[in-house]
């Protein structure tokens, strides 16, 4: 009964385009930025952005190499831009697992040579984040 209400009430706020947007946003005080990615493409601009990645090789003679890597960037400034790696296993599980439409939030740490290494990273497709195609299909109008 309970799951059978909780369907019922996301296909119609889904319906209602009952929705979250989440702009990116970067923090460089906490090294700390999250967003979503349908929100991040129906941007105004077309640099912002935010996504996770990995590459997985294993040619079978050596142990596999596994790397990973997330980025946020907000409009077209490089000040507003943030890169970090990792080959952290579990979080390169995790970044496997990102959907096209998910929330991210992910934090980074000075990695002592320069750049910036991942040390956390979710991510979520949780109703609140369905799309609103009616918002998406408007703003692609205008461009």
């Amino acid at each position: 009964m309970l799951s059978t209400l909780a369907m019922t009430f996301l296909a119609a706020a889904a319906f209602a385009g009952f929705t979250q947007p989440a702009p990116v946003t970067i923090d460089f005080a906490t090294m700390f930025a999250a967003g979503d990615q349908l929100t991040a493409r129906t941007a105004e601009d077309d640099a912002t952005n935010i996504g996770c990645g990995y590459l997985h090789i294993d040619d079978g003679t050596n142990p596999p190499f596994r790397w990973g890597f997330c980025q946020a960037r907000v409009g077209e400034s490089a000040e507003e831009y943030i890169f970090c790696e990792t080959y952290n296993a579990s979080l390169i599980d995790t970044i496997s697992t990102i959907s096209d439409f998910a929330y991210i939030s992910f934090s980074w740490q000075d990695d002592g040579a320069g750049g910036a290494e991942c040390f956390r990273v979710r991510s979520s497709t949780q109703s609140f984040y369905l799309p609103n195609f009616a918002t998406a299909k408007e703003k692609k109008k205008k461009k």
